[in-house]
């Protein structure tokens, strides 16, 4: 069950006095609306993140939800705990059987179709979530391909859900949204280990790269066995995702300087560079992800992509 710790406030047309006080704190700045007649206190609204206030949209809206519906789409995603990259969640998405077609309101889009909860029964403060495999195939099928393979990779790394059961699940063609989702189908991997390789992973299908292995071993000079991102062996080719967490985490650097964790990654590369059949290593950073074409430039730079 998803859940969240913050309190709303919620002015009632039977309870005058406690309206008209809400509204005077709120124009003292000590409460946020989150929509007409619901608030939150502002320092509890100034520690949440995007997703945070995201999902308190969505209790703020609960009663305007009819029992004929489910948080889906987007919603259902976050309330899932599922990242999201490259999406301004603004406005919150339901399926709603009682919808012949999709209707976009100020904070709510109501999308058509019966909501297929499944047999666990997610919910966010009492508004029921569509299943987590009806979640990831909305996303696909809606959402720009980066974003939703970054979310749904995140499932299956976790084992909610299987790439096969995904892949099963997928609309056929040609109908809206097949031809995205199955380009997201293409980059999803229970060995990834990160949002970042995801997101790497989807940006190299959408290159038209040939398809990596994740998490390959190679045997280093003196025997030692490292792991690496992506490996594509037709081109010779090692893909590490560069993420600044990994010099900045402290549980991630486990104790080690920062400038020695820098220094000892430049080894491991040069190590990696003398294996005969390494013929490159390119290391994106989230900056080159956010766009296709920089992510395009770093391969042509390496003389891999024309």
């Amino acid at each position: 069950m998803a859940k969240s710790s913050v309190a709303l406030h919620r002015s009632s047309e039977q309870d005058d006095a406690g309206a008209r006080a809400l509204q005077r704190r709120h124009r003292a700045g000590l409460l946020v609306k989150v929509i007409e007649g619901v608030f939150v206190e502002a320092p509890a609204w100034a520690t949440l993140d995007a997703r945070g206030r995201h999902l308190l949209l969505a209790r703020a809206l609960g009663p305007t939800i009819r029992p004929t519906a489910a948080l889906s789409h987007l919603t259902a995603a976050l309330a899932y705990g599922w990242p999201v990259v490259g999406v301004q969640p603004d406005r919150v998405h339901v399926t709603d059987g009682a919808t012949a077609r999709t209707e976009h309101r100020a904070h709510l889009v109501r999308h058509a179709g019966s909501p297929e909860i499944g047999s666990e029964r997610w919910v966010l403060d009492g508004i029921p979530l569509t299943s987590r495999l009806r979640t990831a195939v909305d996303l696909a099928t809606t959402l720009e391909p980066a974003s939703a393979a970054v979310a749904i990779d995140h499932a299956v790394r976790n084992g909610s859900i299987s790439v096969e059961q995904f892949a099963e699940a997928l609309p056929p063609r040609p109908s809206r949204g097949s031809v995205r989702a199955r380009t997201v189908s293409a980059a999803l991997d229970a060995a990834h280990e990160s949002a970042g390789e995801s997101y790497t992973a989807i940006r190299m299908v959408q290159l038209g790269l040939p398809r990596p292995t994740a998490q390959h071993p190679f045997t280093l000079p003196g025997g030692r066995t490292v792991r690496v991102d992506f490996w594509v062996p037709e081109l010779g080719l090692v893909v590490e995702f560069d993420g600044k967490q990994k010099y900045t985490d402290r549980e991630m650097l486990d104790g080690v300087d920062p400038g020695e964790a820098v220094w000892r990654e430049k080894v491991r590369e040069d190590r990696l560079r003398a294996i005969p059949e390494v013929r490159a290593v390119v290391r994106p950073t989230w900056w080159h992800l956010v766009e296709l074409d920089r992510f395009h430039t770093l391969f042509r730079q390496h003389g891999l992509l024309v």
